[in-house]
């Protein structure tokens, strides 16, 4: 059976590089998602801390595709400018310049300068509405508490973002907020009809937070996985 397996596995690679590709295996969650595809004509996707567009996002190559109607918030205004930049001749693809909060008004926002030679290269994108996450990097960038500057932001809530845009319904939430993705997944109660998707990074959650966020979603109808060291997917049953 392995002999089998391992002779068709040859026989597809060879084919799809004939033709110009090559097969990989897919994340278990990206499966998910492609079977849910197949069954709609349409796919929604809000990400909530979309950064640049680029760096570190798993959903790129799914954007990319054109079929999505994407919803992506930043609330840093140079990274912003670049995600607009980027997406700014895709016709599927939205970007506000945004926080998303509690309520809709200006809240601060935590965040490393970004004029300070020898940082890490990810460092631009720590950015929260907490304080501690960002000092939590101390081990890694000595000093930085005296780097730490804040801005303010606009804030909306998910709610509102989802009927300002008039979307039908949201089948993918990403969250990428450092320490604040709870806050923001409890938002669901607030919209119409439950995400069957929703990809959250736990990294700077506490125990307990990654304890309450988990039992929320059970409690709602869904499975969870962890997809590395630091993310969560969701899937509602049914």
């Amino acid at each position: 059976m392995k002999t089998l397996r391992k002779l068709a596995r040859q026989f597809l690679h060879r084919l799809t590089l004939q033709c110009g590709f090559r097969l990989t295996r897919a994340e278990r969650f990206e499966r998910s998602i492609r079977r849910f595809e197949l069954q709609h004509d349409d796919f929604y996707f809000v990400q909530i801390g979309a950064y640049n567009g680029v760096t570190s996002d798993p959903f790129l190559r799914f954007i990319l595709e054109g079929t999505w109607k994407c919803i992506l918030v930043e609330p840093q205004q140079r990274y912003f400018s670049i995600l607009q930049a980027i997406y700014c001749d895709r016709e599927n693809v939205s970007c506000s310049n945004t926080a998303i909060g509690t309520e809709k008004k200006a809240a601060q926002l935590y965040m490393v300068k970004d004029d300070v030679e020898g940082l890490p290269y990810w460092v631009s994108q720590l950015a929260s509405f907490r304080f501690d996450v960002i000092a939590s990097h101390e081990d890694r960038i000595p000093g930085i508490r005296d780097l730490i500057i804040t801005q303010n932001v606009e804030c909306n809530t998910l709610a509102a973002l989802i009927a300002d845009h008039q979307l039908p319904r949201v089948d993918l939430l990403a969250i990428d907020v450092e320490g604040y993705d709870y806050a923001v997944v409890r938002q669901i109660d607030t919209l119409d009809h439950m995400p069957k998707f929703i990809y959250y990074e736990h990294a700077h959650l506490s125990h307990d937070q990654q304890r309450e966020c988990l039992s929320f979603l059970f409690e709602r109808g869904y499975r969870t996985h962890s997809v590395n060291e630091g993310d969560t997917f969701a899937e509602l049953k049914g």
